[in-house]
């Protein structure tokens, strides 16, 4: 079990919300929900109950649907079904991929009323299954978003500890990081490849064996394709091509997601609801572009003007080669010998993405276009607000230096943009407004 930051704000709903509340983990399939709220259990309770609607029997369902108005039968049943005796406030129930059974979500209130034991219900997808139609979602929950790894845990997880705090303290001080930047280049360049899904990340930290790493990956987009064959009998197809797409998408000089290359045909309102799907799926990284980034960034976005992310940088690296083994996919080669080519920069434009999410950063972008000559004036990989201060970001991956489109940015909102960030395979410099860092030093922005 990984030491995950997510693990104190469990801890805080235990101590400050639970009697009222119960706590929701949303994720994705396989990103550690159901090890966290075991450990929780393990750790904080005298006992738990694991109740996972994905392998119980139909009459434990039905205990959520026919027993609420009789709460002892309830709670004497599970305990005998599940061989665990249940105690009064010092107890957890699990409901483990509650959107499988809806119900049990809009028990909840009820069950919270009751207040004798303590509720976490893990899942994803929960705001738009098709079973949860027709229930009412209590507005008792204390959510938390669960996701991949970020780039401390996965040195932590790899024994690695003393890293991320010199990280920190360089990024502050900004002084180089002189003879430790190529190390810590090479320890990042890993994380883009292994990413953080906990089963990936195990399987690099047992054996240090990418095949194994890759198998692992594979196994859980295995596990998404299903997924979205199952969710919408209709018109599977739309999201499995929307996904399948990603990757060719991201390796365009312009990374903007195009629908017609899908199918030229396409519309967006066909594929509105697959996007949204994967996103609650917690799949894709939205990053959406703005028109005026001297307002509020979620008030001048531009639809349907958008780029996709994974929200794990593994799990694309995966999926670029999907139908080649790992000893035949060139991003493997390329990222570990340190020689990307300009159209694998999707790789690092994507981990960049991933760390700025982990921070609590929404993706934007800006891009504007001459209307003469229709040719690209500005263009910014990333918005950051950092208070009342846009943050222009500009990714560099390949072997332009040009930093003609982030000045610009800065000269043609100079009120809100004073200084822009540009990350690159160097050290850290100062430039003017332009402060250099190291790639890795996105997991500090």
């Amino acid at each position: 079990m990984f030491d995950r930051k997510i693990y104190k704000e469990m801890l805080k709903w235990k101590h400050e919300y639970a009697p009222n509340y119960a706590l929701f983990l949303k994720g994705a399939r396989r990103v550690g929900k159901t090890t966290l709220a075991e450990k929780l259990g393990k750790e904080e309770y005298k006992s738990y109950i694991l109740i996972r609607f994905d392998q119980t029997e139909e009459d434990i369902k039905q205990l959520f649907i026919n027993s609420l108005r009789d709460l002892d039968t309830l709670f004497n049943t599970i305990q005998l079904a599940y061989n665990t005796r249940l105690y009064k406030r010092e107890s957890l129930i699990i409901l483990d991929e509650i959107q499988l059974f809806p119900q049990a979500r809009q028990a909840i209130k009820t069950l919270l009323e009751d207040a004798r034991y303590d509720y976490i219900e893990t899942g994803s997808l929960a705001s738009i299954t098709k079973k949860s139609n027709d229930i009412l979602i209590p507005s008792e929950e204390y959510t938390l978003e669960v996701l991949p790894l970020d780039y401390e845990e996965y040195l932590s997880a790899n024994g690695n500890d003393l890293i991320f705090p010199t990280i920190k303290n360089h990024f502050e001080s900004l002084k180089p990081m002189g003879s430790m930047h190529q190390s810590i280049m090479k320890s990042f360049r890993e994380y883009m490849l292994v990413g953080g899904m906990p089963q990936a990340v195990q399987a690099y930290v047992d054996t240090k064996d990418f095949a194994k790493v890759d198998f692992a990956k594979q196994q859980i987009i295995n596990l998404y394709k299903q997924d979205m064959q199952d969710q919408e009998e209709e018109n599977p197809s739309y999201v499995t091509n929307f996904f399948d797409r990603i990757p060719a998408e991201l390796s365009k000089h312009d990374k903007r997601y195009v629908l017609s290359h899908v199918d030229s045909n396409a519309r967006i309102k066909e594929y509105r609801n697959p996007i949204r799907w994967l996103e609650e799926a917690m799949i894709i990284n939205i990053a959406n572009s703005v028109e005026d980034p001297s307002v509020a960034l979620n008030l001048s976005t531009i639809n349907p003007s958008f780029k996709c992310y994974m929200m794990d940088t593994g799990l694309l690296t995966s999926l670029a080669y999907k139908d080649r083994p790992y000893l035949e996919n060139e991003l493997y080669k390329a990222i570990l010998l340190d020689k990307l080519h300009i159209n694998e920069g999707m790789i690092i434009e994507n981990i960049v993405s991933q760390c700025l999410k982990a921070n609590g950063h929404n993706a934007y972008f800006y891009k504007k276009t001459s209307i003469d000559t229709k040719k690209t004036v500005m263009e910014i990989d990333f918005l950051l607000r950092k208070s009342n201060k846009i943050i222009p970001v500009e990714v560099k991956s390949g072997s332009s230096k040009s930093v003609k489109s982030i000045t610009n940015f800065m000269e043609a909102f100079s009120k809100t943009s004073s200084e822009g960030i540009v990350l690159h395979h160097g050290e850290i410099k100062r430039e003017g407004k332009l402060l250099y860092l190291p790639y890795y030093m996105a997991s500090v922005l």
